[in-house]
């Protein structure tokens, strides 16, 4: 397994470029994040294009990559962050400079829709951070905000979930991979798709009906890109639908009987759209340790 490549960590009076790679940035969230970014001591950047509306775009997919590759080419940002998500970012991902990333190293932090960014990555080696976007932040845990603020300046935090009775008990390390379960499966099969082997693999998502759970988990069981995972953790399933005539399963079922049966398996973690979304560095190891009280994620640095 190729080693991960850690952008360096944020000091005081670091620059944060901030974006809108999938849907368009509203003005009030480009404020709450400027406001935000001031805080805590840092210096925040509008590409050029933020604020720009095309359809539901945040400008057209040249001026949403351009954007992202003049925030990695700037010299006084250290870190890209997503103003919000949507969808629109696999529109984008191709024409990203990931060579230049790579040469400079910077962080790049978002969850949801650009879970596809954040799984091109760490294909090119290059750790990412998923956390809340801007948009979350009105309604978020006071730890989730600190986390991230933690995250940034170099203090990954550990993040943990109370017992659940599908949890299979287990300790194991390996690289924290993953992200949204709608966007991984969307991803299959392109160069995009994590490598998941000996990795512990993290899901959450949003909106959807447990039928289609179902069959993005029976699509990634089936392709193999499962079987050498050493952990599963799982994050928040919000706002599950279900037919009118019932699927019978609840998510978590769905999730567990799809994944090796012999791995350590968490349920619960606080990440997700919800107001408790902690973050976590995207590629780096991690100790997963799930027993009798519950699970505990701890990064090793």
């Amino acid at each position: 397994m190729n080693r991960t490549i850690i952008p360096p960590f944020l000091k005081q009076g670091s620059g944060i470029a901030l974006i809108a790679p999938s849907r368009f940035a509203e003005k009030g969230h480009i404020e709450l994040a400027e406001k935000w970014i001031q805080e805590n001591g840092w210096v925040s950047y509008r590409s050029p294009h933020l604020g720009t509306k095309e359809d539901q775009f945040g400008g057209s997919n040249k001026q949403r990559s351009d954007d992202f590759n003049w925030a990695i080419a700037h010299v006084d940002v250290h870190a890209i962050w997503s103003v919000r998500g949507g969808y629109g970012a696999v529109k984008i991902v191709d024409n990203i400079n990931w060579s230049a990333l790579e040469k400079d190293p910077k962080w790049i932090i978002g969850f949801s829709d650009f879970t596809v960014l954040l799984s091109h990555s760490i294909q090119q080696n290059i750790a990412g951070i998923h956390a809340f976007m801007p948009i979350q932040i009105p309604s978020l845990s006071k730890k989730s905000l600190k986390g991230l603020v933690n995250t940034l300046a170099g203090s990954p935090g550990s993040m943990q979930a109370k017992h659940h009775p599908l949890n299979v008990n287990g300790q194991v390390t390996g690289k924290l991979i993953g992200g949204n379960l709608s966007v991984l499966f969307s991803l299959l099969g392109s160069c995009s798709f994590p490598q998941l082997d000996g990795c512990i693999l993290v899901l959450e998502d949003l909106d959807e009906y447990k039928y289609h759970i179902d069959r993005m988990m029976n699509a990634l069981r089936r392709s193999q890109v499962l079987q050498n995972l050493s952990g599963i953790v799982l994050g928040s399933f919000s706002e599950i639908k279900d037919n009118p005539q019932i699927f019978g399963k609840e998510v978590f079922e769905i999730i567990r009987e799809n994944t090796p049966s012999n791995i350590p398996f968490g349920i619960g973690l606080p990440i997700g759209h919800t107001f408790n979304n902690e973050s976590f560095i995207n590629g780096l190891i991690y100790s997963l340790n799930v027993n009798v009280n519950g699970s505990l994620l701890i990064p090793i640095q």
